[in-house]
C-alpha cells in the first residue's frame, strides 16, 4: 500500500487512570510535526475500556501509520489492542515503543519497534515511510537498541494541550537521565544527565496553570542534582497558591541551604518522594546504591519537623540477599521517622534492568508477565513474601490512607509497629475479611476492637479525632454514637459554624501542635466541632477544631 503524501498519523496509548496524561505522545507528536508532517494526532485511554471500543475509535480517525506506547500498566491490553487493529486493518503501519518493548529480544515481522528515547527514531521511520522506502535490517537493529539517537530535548506542550489536561495530572521534565546505577531501575542504563530549558519549563507550567490544571508531577529521576537550579524553580513555582507539585529526589543530596529554603515554601503545596529502598547496607552495596542512611534519616527527619513539605518514601521487598527480619528492621527505621506515606513495593524484574543478572546466583523465581513481580528468592521463601504482600496491604489500609495517624502514633509508644500491623492482619483473618471490601465505618471498628480503644480514653479520644479529622465527615460512625448513646448524650448537636458538623464529647482538651494534636485530660467532658473547608487545596490540609460550650 502506498501512504499518502500527508499520511494521517496517530500516536495512542492507555493510560491507568483518566486523570493521568501521556507525556511519551506529546513528545512524538511535537517531533513528527517539526520534521514537515502535519497530519499527525494523539489519543490516550484507559486500561479499564473495552479493547474492541479503543480499536474503533483508532480506526475512525483512518490512521495511515499508528504508534503505540506500551507501559508495565498497559502492555496486556495493548497487544490485545494491537491483534485488533493488525486483523480490522491489515494495511495499517504499527510501531510499538515504550519501557516494555524496548528490550525485546528479537526484532517482529509484523510491526516495527523502537526502542529507548524515540522521538529521532519514529521520525526516521516517518521519513522511510514517506519515501516508499523499507529500512534495512541493521536499522531496524539500531532502533531497536536502547540509549542510542538521543534526541535534543523539546517541551512536551502545545496550545492544543492545555484543555485536555484541566483537573488532570500534568507530567513535566526538567532533565532526562540517573548519575546513579542502581540494578533495579532501568535509569542504571542512561549514561549521562540533560536539562531542559529554564524559561520553556516555567512558560509550560504558567499555561497549564492558567487553563485549569493544579497538579503538575515533575518525573526527573534525581530532580535535586543541582541544588541551586532547583531552590530557584521551586521558588518561583511558589507563586502558584492552590497547585501542587511532586518531585522525585535524593534525600540525602539536600544541602543545609536547601534545607533551609524549604523550611519557607508554602505548607502542602510540595510533596518529595524519597526512596529509601533498604537500609540494610550490604544490600544497599549488592544493588549498587549509593545512600547515607545517617544524612538520609536526618534529612526526612528535618522534613518531617519543619512540616512544609509532604513527605512519600519508598522501600523494596525482596532485593537480594535481604532477609525478611532485615527488610522489616529497614521498614521498622524508617516508619520512626513518621514519613506522611510509606510505600513498600515488591522487586520488579524489569526487562533491561540489571537485577535481572543476578536471578540465578539468588534463586530468584518471578512473575514472567507485568508486573515481573518477585515470589521468592534464597532468603526469602514464597510465604514469607505472602505474608508480607498481606502485610503492605493492611499497612496501606490503616496507615498510608492516613486514617489512622494519631490512633498508629499512640500504639507505637508501646508496641513496635510490626506487631501493630500483625495484629490488624489477625484481626482480617478472624473476620474473614480478607478478599472482601471494607466500609470505612467497619475499618474503625475493627482498629477499635483490635487495640480496646474503648478502655482507654485517650485511645478512644484519637480514634475519634482520627475519624473527624481524615473523613471530612459531619458524623461518627454507628458504633460510636453507640457509645455515646450509652453514656447519655444520644443527642446529636450541631455546630453553630455551619449547622452540619456534629458536636462531639472528648475527655481531653484538644489543640494543634504542629503536624499533631495535644490532648490533655479534662474533669468533665469537652465539647468540640472538627470543621473542614468547604474545599481543601494542597498535600497538607488540616481542619480547624472549634471547643463548643454546650
Amino acid at each position: 500500500m502506498l501512504v499518502a503524501m500527508n499520511p494521517s498519523i496517530g500516536i495512542a496509548t492507555l493510560n491507568a487512570k483518566f486523570i493521568h496524561s501521556s507525556l511519551s505522545l506529546r513528545y512524538l507528536r511535537n517531533a513528527a510535526r517539526r520534521a514537515g508532517f502535519q497530519n499527525v494526532w494523539i489519543q490516550e485511554f484507559i486500561i479499564y475500556q473495552p479493547v474492541w471500543k479503543i480499536a474503533a475509535e483508532i480506526l475512525k480517525r483512518k490512521p495511515d501509520i499508528l504508534g503505540l506506547s506500551i507501559y508495565i500498566w498497559n502492555r496486556k491490553q495493548s497487544f490485545e489492542l494491537l491483534e485488533y487493529l493488525q486483523k480490522q486493518s491489515p494495511d495499517l503501519k504499527i510501531v510499538l515503543g515504550g519501557p516494555e518493548v524496548s528490550f525485546e529480544p528479537e526484532l517482529p515481522s509484523n510491526y516495527t519497534l523502537i526502542a529507548g528515547e524515540g522521538e529521532n527514531k519514529w521520525v526516521e521511520y516517518l521519513n522511510f515511510v514517506a519515501k516508499g522506502e523499507t529500512p534495512s535490517l541493521e536499522v531496524l537493529r539500531r532502533w531497536n537498541t536502547y540509549g542510542n539517537d538521543l534526541p535534543d530535548l523539546h517541551p512536551p506542550y502545545i496550545e492544543e494541550d492545555y484543555p485536555a489536561l484541566q483537573n488532570r495530572y500534568a507530567y513535566i521534565e526538567a532533565s532526562r537521565g540517573c548519575p546513579y546505577l542502581c540494578s533495579f531501575c532501568l535509569s542504571a542504563l542512561d549514561k549521562k544527565v540533560r536539562y531542559f530549558d529554564d524559561g520553556e519549563i516555567r512558560h509550560q507550567i504558567s499555561r497549564l496553570i492558567e487553563t485549569g490544571t493544579h497538579k503538575i508531577k515533575f518525573v526527573d529521576r534525581t530532580f535535586n542534582l543541582q541544588p541551586k537550579r532547583m531552590m530557584n524553580l521551586m521558588r518561583w513555582l511558589t507563586q502558584f497558591e492552590g497547585t501542587e507539585f511532586h518531585f522525585e529526589v535524593v534525600g540525602d543530596l539536600l544541602n543545609d541551604d536547601m534545607m533551609r529554603f524549604l523550611a519557607t515554601v508554602p505548607q502542602g503545596m510540595f510533596q518529595f518522594e524519597i526512596g529509601v529502598q533498604t537500609t540494610t547496607e550490604d544490600v544497599q552495596e549488592t544493588i549498587h546504591r549509593k545512600q547515607s542512611n545517617t544524612k538520609l534519616f536526618k534529612t526526612i527527619e528535618t522534613l518531617i519537623q519543619q512540616d512544609r513539605i509532604h513527605l512519600h518514601c519508598d522501600l523494596i521487598f525482596g532485593l537480594p540477599g535481604e532477609t525478611l527480619d532485615e527488610l522489616l528492621e529497614s521498614f521498622t527505621e524508617v516508619l520512626k521517622l513518621k514519613p506522611h506515606e510509606l510505600q513498600l513495593g515488591f522487586l520488579k524484574f524489569l526487562p533491561g534492568a540489571p537485577i535481572r543478572d543476578q536471578i540465578e546466583s539468588h534463586e530468584y523465581r518471578y512473575l514472567s508477565f507485568p508486573p515481573y513481580e518477585l515470589l521468592s528468592h534464597k532468603n526469602l521463601s514464597a510465604e514469607e513474601v505472602r505474608f508480607l504482600k498481606q502485610f503492605a496491604e493492611v499497612f496501606d489500609l490503616f496507615y498510608n490512607t492516613q486514617r489512622f495517624q494519631f490512633s498508629l502514633d499512640h500504639l507505637f509508644q508501646t508496641q513496635p509497629p510490626v506487631e501493630v500491623f500483625k495484629k490488624l492482619m489477625a484481626a482480617f483473618e478472624r473476620e474473614d475479611i480478607v478478599l472482601k471490601g471494607l466500609s470505612l465505618d467497619h475499618q474503625y471498628r475493627i482498629f477499635a476492637e483490635t487495640f480496646n480503644s474503648d478502655a482507654d480514653p485517650l485511645a478512644w479520644d484519637l480514634l475519634q479525632l482520627d475519624y473527624l479529622i481524615h473523613q471530612r465527615s459531619y458524623r461518627l460512625p454507628e458504633f460510636m454514637r453507640k457509645r455515646l448513646a450509652s453514656n447519655g448524650s444520644s443527642r446529636v448537636k450541631t455546630w453553630d459554624g455551619d449547622r452540619k458538623t456534629m458536636v462531639v464529647p472528648f475527655r481531653h482538651t484538644l489543640e494543634w501542635q504542629g503536624r499533631e494534636p495535644k490532648l490533655t485530660p479534662a474533669p468533665s467532658p469537652v465539647y468540640y466541632a472538627v470543621a473542614h473547608p468547604e474545599t481543601g487545596s494542597g498535600y497538607i490540609s488540616r481542619p480547624r477544631i472549634e471547643r463548643v460550650g454546650v
